[in-house]
């Protein structure tokens, strides 16, 4: 089919095609957008959530999906992240109306007061840290739109309705095309595309990785059509360097980093005095395991971080290991194939030692 750039009618064709193959299976089966059109006509409150130490996908995933629900329904809708925005991603169209988790009244009010609660980029309510406890004991409905899979012995139960898709490069491109089947293309702003653009660059390393399917290009596509300024969002995305936070990865590659060729296996293990010395705090690492990743002789990264009673750990892969696998095998996490985390709840040391004694020392 011969495709004319100078008109946008058979690009929608192909894009419905795309949704044809890869996504109408779900959307007909597990997906019911119905139910997601009903309930958000039918709320008066509803408040979008997403996991603690917020990165591009989970900040642009939830002010993407802010904007769009302005457009399409009468609801209050309120923004809410466990520690706030970033500050490397408060550029984002809307960042300012995000309510933080750490102002405990405002918070609480939008959970206690909210009749649907959408929870993004997380599969576990545990991801939401501080707000965990109170969005168990919400009266709410819930909607979870996610792609990550879900953890074996998920404590909650009864989703209104999920749409999950693990296969999905971002939160932010299944946000794209649940909403574009939902509402149509129209609905989409600048402000929106902005938001869903960034986070799937931040996602796929900027579509390095985690994009082997077409529809990640298709949505991006798309986006770009709604008025987007691809070269300044990425320019934001990537120039967020404090001086403090350049130093601290210069440390942390010189200083930190253990490189074990003959497992294709590279370790950084970071110490809360380590991160203090240099006036770093957790969302200053953001980044710092692709940096390891640049690395040509190894496959996989691991960042292991201590972050008062737990660690925390951040995996990646390019092809060889399975970090997902790895993640949920030996410390409860998950993710992807070649992206996944944990937290685990026990010493910095004894985390160093299995990881060395399962990963490293293992024949």
């Amino acid at each position: 089919m011969h495709l004319d750039l100078s008109s946008g009618k058979q690009c929608n064709t192909l894009w419905h095609m795309t949704i044809e193959v890869q996504y109408k299976a779900a959307f007909d089966s597990r997906w019911d957008i119905g139910a997601v059109r009903r309930a958000f006509a039918e709320a008066r409150h509803v408040v979008l959530v997403a996991h603690q130490n917020a990165d591009g996908d989970a900040v642009g995933s939830l002010l993407g999906m802010w904007h769009l629900l302005r457009q399409v329904c009468s609801a209050e809708v309120t923004p809410l992240l466990p520690d706030g925005v970033p500050g490397d991603l408060d550029w984002l169209p809307g960042a300012d109306n995000v309510v933080s988790g750490k102002d405990d009244a405002r918070s609480s009010a939008a959970i206690d007061g909210a009749d649907l609660i959408v929870c993004l980029d997380l599969n576990t309510v545990e991801r939401t840290g501080r707000l965990a406890d109170r969005l168990r004991a919400a009266k709410a409905d819930f909607i979870l739109v996610d792609h990550h899979e879900r953890p074996v012995g998920d404590e909650r139960c009864g989703w209104l309705t999920e749409v999950v898709e693990p296969e999905a490069s971002s939160t932010c491109e299944l946000v794209y095309w649940l909403m574009r089947e939902t509402y149509g293309d129209s609905i989409f702003t600048t402000e929106a595309a902005t938001c869903l653009y960034a986070g799937i660059c931040t996602d796929t390393g900027t579509f390095s990785y985690s994009n082997d399917r077409q529809s990640v290009y298709l949505a991006a596509a798309a986006l770009l059509a709604h008025g987007i300024d691809p070269m300044r969002i990425n320019r934001q995305i990537k120039n967020v360097f404090t001086e403090e936070r350049l130093r601290f990865f210069g440390h942390a590659m010189a200083d930190l980093l253990e490189v074990y060729p003959e497992r294709q296996v590279a370790l950084i293990v970071l110490t809360e005095a380590e991160m203090k010395a240099y006036g770093v705090e957790s969302a200053d690492i953001t980044g710092l395991i692709n940096e390891v990743m640049k690395l040509r002789s190894i496959d996989c990264g691991i960042l292991v971080r201590e972050e008062g009673e737990k660690v925390r750990l951040s995996l990646r892969s390019k092809e060889r290991y399975d970090v997902n696998l790895m993640a949920r095998n030996l410390f409860g996490g998950g993710g992807h194939k070649r992206a996944a985390g944990a937290t685990a709840y026990t010493t910095l040391q004894e985390v160093v030692e299995k990881i060395k004694r399962e990963v490293i020392e293992c024949k």
